[in-house]
């Protein structure tokens, strides 16, 4: 299976870490997965694993550009389905393959299936879902985000269709799921998370020059940072809007960094909870 991942030039500077955990906790000699980073420019820093796809020189257009950019590389592929998503969410666990594969196979057996979520978002709340079997989710028509840049599974042509409606990541979200939510497409999932991840990206305009390592484990991140692909004094616990906790102060502690200024706390922390478990203390 295809991972594509999409950024812009700002990203380069985490693709280094978002490698490595794509390398620890996806790519490995039992999992076949072609991880592929797409951007803009030379990148000669590491890859722990995957290739980088230069789309331009530079992205031409600017953001508007965005889905023409990933239509004319999609065009190139003849696959019937990929993984798509930007290239800042780092994974905090092993995949868990028996649900991915799960949910693959129940998309291969219904072409009506266009796109199967495969980590946690707050869009999936259990009112925006019907449970179809076991763990399995279809997500109703009114539910907000259908559609995200967050590790999905879709149709290939199903995800073009709807990067053809829009013009820029933001559009693709709001947009394209009203779009797709008046299709005869379905979206599902698993209440079982395959892919454990912090559902807010790493970066973000809202914290230029930050990186939120929310929901990752520590000793990864102290590996990146000895490693020089992460900086310590960059690192915050969280992308919401106004102040972020930092992680030096709440390293060992993620949970209490998660503010009353959020938009959810009981969200982040089940979030949390969810990509580190055990971990915690």
């Amino acid at each position: 299976m295809k991972v594509i991942l999409i950024g812009y030039e700002g990203s380069k500077k985490i693709l280094s870490a978002s490698s490595y955990f794509l390398k620890k906790y996806l790519v490995n000699s039992e999992n076949n997965f072609d991880i592929y980073f797409l951007n803009y420019g030379n990148f000669s820093q590491k890859l722990f694993c995957g290739t980088y796809i230069e789309l331009d020189s530079e992205q031409k257009g600017g953001a508007d550009s965005w889905s023409s950019y990933i239509l004319n590389y999609l065009k190139t592929i003849e696959d019937e389905f990929v993984i798509f998503a930007l290239d800042d969410y780092f994974l905090s666990k092993s995949v868990d393959m028996d649900t991915y594969n799960y949910l693959l196979e129940v998309m291969k057996l219904n072409d009506k299936i266009g796109c199967s979520k495969l980590g946690i978002t707050p869009a999936c709340r259990p009112m925006d879902y019907t449970i179809l079997e076991g763990d399995l989710y279809q997500l109703n028509r009114h539910a907000n985000y259908s559609v995200t840049t967050q590790f999905n599974i879709w149709r290939k042509e199903v995800l073009m269709d709807i990067l053809r409606t829009v013009s820029n990541p933001w559009e693709f979200e709001i947009k394209g799921s009203d779009v797709l939510n008046k299709t005869n497409e379905i979206v599902i999932g698993s209440t079982n998370i395959p892919f454990k991840y912090p559902e807010a990206s790493s970066i973000s305009s809202r914290h230029p020059n930050k990186v939120s390592v929310l929901g990752n484990q520590k000793n990864d991140i102290e590996d990146l940072i000895n490693l020089g692909y992460l900086n310590e004094s960059e690192l915050i616990m969280g992308q919401w809007k106004g102040e972020v906790e930092s992680y030096i102060k709440y390293k060992d502690n993620p949970i209490a960094s998660i503010t009353s200024n959020c938009n959810d706390p009981a969200y982040y922390t089940t979030m949390v909870t969810k990509c580190l478990g055990d971990e915690i203390e």
